[in-house]
């Protein structure tokens, strides 16, 4: 059966605290776990979700965010290439949390992702289609692909964590305005990175 789409970050956060309700207090969440209750079409969450989890206290668990920066270029570079439904390889779905970190992280999320919905919505779609969708994954690739150098710099992983959540919620939202927002993030993105190197 296919899931249907979440169109807003409450909804993503919903369908996460959905997983690690079902993994329990000791149980562990898989990848392979949060990209079924997202839908593997649903590329906007699968850029969101891991962004997300590089700008919380998650983020801070060791090996976690090099983990994140290559699911996001993996989903991005399979937008670039027109595939339409996201694949991972086995070793990364098998990586897994704690359930209830995840549960805390998405319940220390909810009043901001209330917050951010007020502002979410459909409007110049064309800036999340086409052209621009593959401008969007080329963009979400570069940046991943630098995050790890970023992320030496103490707490300035944040910015290009936060472009990526942005990329997601214009996917996600099919909104433009988050679009042209996570783009001048992106510059923020690549400032840090010339301070890095």
């Amino acid at each position: 059966m296919t899931r249907e789409e979440v169109h807003n970050l409450e909804g993503v956060l919903r369908r996460l605290e959905a997983a690690s309700n079902e993994a329990g207090d000791d149980g562990q969440v898989s990848v392979a776990q949060v990209m079924a209750t997202l839908g593997a079409r649903s590329f906007g969450p699968l850029l969101l979700v891991p962004g997300l989890i590089g700008i919380s206290p998650i983020g801070a668990i060791p090996g976690l965010p090099a983990v994140m920066a290559l699911i996001v270029f993996l989903v991005a570079a399979q937008i670039l290439i027109g595939m339409d439904h996201a694949w991972l390889p086995g070793a990364l779905l098998r990586r897994s949390m704690a359930g209830n970190r995840l549960r805390r992280a998405c319940y220390a999320i909810a009043p901001t992702a209330r917050f951010v919905d007020k502002f979410l919505r459909p409007r110049f779609t064309v800036l999340t289609r086409g052209p621009f969708l593959m401008a969007i994954a080329a963009l979400v690739l570069i940046v991943a692909t630098v995050t790890p150098v970023i992320e030496l710099v103490p707490l300035a992983g944040i910015v290009p964590n936060a472009a990526i959540v942005a990329f997601g919620l214009a996917l996600t939202a099919h909104d433009g305005i988050w679009a042209l927002i996570a783009t001048l993030i992106t510059g923020g993105t690549f400032y840090l990175l010339l301070s890095a190197i």
